[in-house]
């Protein structure tokens, strides 16, 4: 197509004047420039691509859980994860097919489910299935993870090698949030220590999110941790609360 302007470029320069021609010239490359904008859109095959849930996975290509902010009679979690589509809704409902990838997968079959089909609704752009994490003795000593990835069907194909999966990893023991970089403003710098003193002082709350808990429940929380901080330390003069790392503890 450039080479078809430049042609016509030269045919026209011996019969225009040079500003005339520069105008021309403008014109041409401004209706390539246009013709090709107007056809750049998605025309690929439908794709699809996993997302999970922000409070969980906080725009990684993973969800993190621990079960140990959980009383013992919690004994399953389950997850939300997005199939969303790369391309135009259709008018008929779409099918998505799911499998584990065992060689980056550590968990046994036993401590999971999902379903090895979703189903995308017509006039949807996405469909969201749950993944059941269980709670199983062997969590507390290790973490234990699960690739699910998306499979070619006759709807779609996989998506971009980034999202064409989610990986869930989760264990029975203290392990840092994903999301600890929006809750830091709040509670200062993470350590496993703080977190225990957290979860044990929460009332019976499992996690915390800026997306789910407002400025002021969160403020009000570190201000509850703060007081039961105060009250730990009182109750043990010169032997402060310090973490994992010799660092005080504090939430000011």
């Amino acid at each position: 197509m450039i080479t078809n302007i430049f042609n016509h470029i030269r045919i026209k320069a011996k019969m225009m004047g040079a500003c005339s021609c520069l105008l021309h010239i403008t014109a041409c490359f401004l209706a390539a420039c246009s013709s090709t904008d107007e056809d750049f859109f998605y025309q690929d095959e439908p794709r699809v691509r996993l997302v999970g849930d922000y409070v969980w996975a906080a725009g990684t290509d993973s969800i993190t859980f621990s079960f140990v902010a959980y009383p013992s009679d919690v004994t399953e979690m389950e997850m939300s994860v997005d199939a969303q589509i790369m391309g135009e809704v259709a008018d008929h409902n779409r099918v998505v097919n799911l499998s584990v990838d065992d060689s980056k997968t550590t968990a046994t079959a036993s401590m999971y489910t999902f379903p090895s089909t979703v189903t995308i609704s017509a006039g949807e752009a996405k469909a969201t299935f749950p993944v059941v994490l269980k709670r199983d003795a062997s969590l507390t000593s290790k973490k234990v993870r699960l690739y699910i990835k998306v499979d070619d069907s006759s709807d779609f194909k996989t998506g971009v090698n980034e999202e064409n999966h989610i990986t869930l990893i989760w264990s029975d023991v203290l392990s840092k949030p994903n999301n600890w970089s929006d809750l830091e403003p709040f509670f200062g710098t993470y350590s496993d220590t703080k977190y225990r003193f957290m979860l044990t002082n929460s009332d019976g709350a499992g996690e915390f999110s800026t997306e789910t808990m407002s400025w002021a429940l969160l403020n009000s929380y570190r201000i509850r941790f703060q007081n039961a901080l105060n009250e730990y330390n009182a109750a043990h003069p010169g032997n402060p609360l310090t973490d994992e790392n010799g660092q005080l503890v504090t939430f000011e």
